[in-house]
């Protein structure tokens, strides 16, 4: 699907591992949902694809490299804000190494069930919520 030429494009990981979800606890500093939990990924960059982004990504802030991940979402951030920012949401159910804190945008990382990730009262965005809750959902049904 094209995207509109004056779009923000973000790629955002979903990571799933074992029933629980990785989520990465923002620096206090970030001008943007400064401490608060939120799903690992940031802006596209000129000439990558939606995907590339999204591994390269995910090598920068938790140095991992996904082996299996398909897009599950787009998430519109315009009204927030101010401007057309689309978020790529991926589902990332395989990857290559650890999971660990690569540069200073997060402050900590955390694998949290998916029930624990919905009732977090610092959730970066309550437009996450209805994602959690789908893909918890889906995950119940294929037990």
């Amino acid at each position: 699907m094209a995207q509109p030429a004056d779009a923000i494009l973000v790629a955002g990981a979903l990571i799933v591992r074992e029933g629980l979800i990785l989520l990465g606890r923002r620096a206090p500093h970030k001008r943007i949902c400064p401490d608060t939990w939120d799903l690992i990924g940031g802006h596209v960059e000129a000439g990558e694809t939606l995907a590339q982004a999204l591994v390269r990504e995910l090598a920068e802030e938790i140095d991992i490299r996904p082996t299996r991940f398909s897009e599950i979402a787009e998430i519109d951030f315009s009204q927030e804000a101010g401007r057309l920012v689309l978020y790529h949401m991926f589902r990332v159910d395989g990857f290559e190494g650890a999971p660990r804190l690569a540069n200073p945008e997060h402050v900590a990382l955390h694998w949290f069930t998916w029930a624990a990730a919905l009732a977090l009262p610092d959730l970066a965005s309550d437009r996450y919520r209805p994602l959690i809750a789908a893909e918890a959902a889906r995950e119940q049904g294929d037990e």
